[in-house]
């Protein structure tokens, strides 16, 4: 099958492209999309249908030193040019040209990257500039880290094309997993979905110290894994066109890509294994679980959004909303040499169309709108993401230290709660009544301030994940859980594993109440503004946005 390692860009990189003209035959003379789309040969369903396990033959695709995806240690000033370019995402026959896609690339130490994986120490300066060479506007944004506000990304920031955008900010998290991305005004669903993000991966101490404790090595045994859902034609290009149903409720692909690749399949031996999930799709939620058969397989959770947990923690399944990350911790020793585990999305309730949002004349908008969306894979249902091949190998044990980190909890007693409410009104999902006005503010905060956020979903169709820029925050309280969720929630106050330790993400359910507590201090001169927005890339570019000022 199709060995992926080089992009090919219009202005002329090298292609790597090859083999699966049978699987690609699949696609048949009819297309991917609509009513008319057939299962042809081995798939039940459609050509790289997730859902069907016998899919899952194309080799996952690791990130190495240079070239797409390549690990590039952060050691001085950078040049990262967005431009277009083209990648192999599905394989086809030879003849077969790529997908149209954006990128970053950048060169450094004599290699040359696309999306580089950029990888530094807490602490470090990072300078970067930002050349636009697409035909359109863009910006990036650097997605829980904490920086001025001039360095955050923000859409008033967006470049036109043939400009250049300077970025000189001390990296002041602690180690974790984040990563960057466009944030370009109204055009952030569209660009992120055809590439522009990678992962931006902070070391520290505390990093170091569980690297060691297991054996990891990145790339090898430690790997990150972006989730995306993607839609193609019938040639294998990328399919962005959302109606005003999905523009509204946010873009399902049908076909799941872990790290670009199409049903990726990787081969693990009998030791520890690090997965640092990122959800980098426009709007899929995911229920993520380890399975073998029908039966589920523990796993250990050790960071989320902002690094490493306190301690440990051992679940079967977790909720991964777009914008958020989940560092795990899968033991492969679980099952036997020739036995096949899988990562997958586990069914659960969409709850779509709850509330006001469904009962709008009639019989209600949402129900109206159901099932106008072009994707062939539903938001909610089950599917795999990741086929884990059990090989005969050295059996590696090691011990994971009881503490990973320390987690001093923000000091809320007193706090003020401000009171935020996501609604929608005329086809448009608000936030406290608002839509996104670019110089607008909606609201103050004092420097240096404790504030409780209670942030409330009560009538709203469907959930939202929530992302706060310039600050990492801790969940204290989940209030009217949906069953599914709160069943799952076993660290007190209705918390689930994926609200542990520093967050800059949290999905509020409808009907729930979700009590956040942040710091605002920092060490900026001047007055500060950020964004609050929803990460359903749709719901960003709509407006489900606001600006908030730290002042002094």
């Amino acid at each position: 099958m199709l060995k992926r390692r080089q992009l090919i860009q219009l202005g002329g990189l090298v292609a790597v492209a090859g083999a699966g003209a049978a699987v690609w035959t699949a696609f048949g003379s009819r297309g991917m999309h609509g009513s008319q789309a057939l299962a042809v040969g081995p798939f039940r369903h459609y050509p790289f249908d997730p859902v069907a396990a016998e899919n899952f033959r194309q080799k996952l695709f690791i990130p190495v030193a240079n070239g797409p995806f390549g690990v590039l240690n952060v050691s001085g000033p950078l040049t990262l040019r967005a431009t277009a370019a083209s990648f192999p995402l599905l394989p086809g026959p030879p003849s077969q040209a790529p997908s149209p896609f954006l990128l970053y690339q950048s060169e450094h130490g004599g290699a040359t990257y696309q999306n580089p994986i950029l990888r530094i120490e807490s602490g470090a300066r990072f300078t970067a500039s930002l050349d636009n060479g697409l035909a359109e506007p863009t910006i990036i944004h650097w997605h829980g880290l904490h920086t001025p506000a001039r360095m955050d990304g923000h859409p008033a920031d967006t470049i036109k094309p043939g400009a250049r955008y300077e970025y000189d900010f001390n990296v002041r998290n602690r180690g974790g997993t984040y990563w960057y991305h466009t944030h370009a005004h109204e055009l952030t669903a569209k660009q992120a979905y055809n590439g522009l993000a990678s992962f931006f991966l902070v070391d520290d101490d505390d990093q170091r110290k569980v690297a060691q404790a297991l054996g990891l090595k990145l790339g090898v045994t430690d790997l990150p894994l972006v989730i995306q859902d993607k839609q193609f034609d019938a040639q294998g290009k990328l399919v962005y066109q959302p109606n005003m149903h999905e523009s509204m409720m946010g873009w399902l692909g049908d076909i799941v890509l872990a790290n670009l690749t199409p049903n990726a399949v990787h081969e693990i031996t009998p030791r520890t294994y690090r997965l640092r999930l990122l959800n980098g799709s426009n709007a899929r939620i995911y229920r993520l679980a380890f399975a073998r058969g029908d039966t589920l397989l523990p796993f250990t959770v050790i960071g989320t959004d902002g690094g490493l947990i306190e301690r440990p923690e051992t679940v079967t399944q977790a909720f991964l909303a777009p914008g958020e990350r989940l560092d795990v911790l899968f033991d492969a020793a679980r099952a036997q040499p020739g036995e096949t585990v899988f990562l997958k999305s586990l069914s659960f309730d969409p709850m779509e169309n709850e509330g006001a949002a469904g009962n709008m004349g009639g019989q209600g908008m949402g129900q109206m709108m159901a099932g106008m969306g072009s994707s062939r894979l539903a938001l909610g249902e089950a599917f795999n993401v990741l086929k884990l091949s059990v090989v005969a190998g050295e059996r590696i044990t090691a011990t994971l230290p009881t503490t990973l980190s320390r987690i001093q909890p923000i000091g809320s007693e007193g706090a003020a709660e401000r009171q935020i409410e996501l609604s929608m009104q005329a086809m448009r999902f608000l936030i406290n009544g608002r839509t996104f006005r670019m110089d607008e503010i909606a609201f103050e905060v004092k420097r240096g301030a404790v504030e409780i956020w209670r942030i409330s979903n009560p009538t709203l169709g469907m959930p939202h994940p929530m992302h706060i820029h310039g600050f990492s925050f801790q969940v204290l309280e989940r209030l009217n859980s949906p069953s599914q969720l709160s069943d799952m929630a076993r660290f007190g106050q209705g918390k689930t594993v994926s609200d542990l330790g520093w967050k800059d993400t949290v999905l509020i359910w409808p009907g729930e109440t979700v009590r956040i507590a942040i710091d605002f201090t920092h060490e900026f001169p001047g007055d500060q503004t950020y964004l609050f927005h929803c990460h359903n890339l749709e719901h960003e570019d709509a407006g489900m946005m606001i600006n908030f000022r730290v002042v002094t």
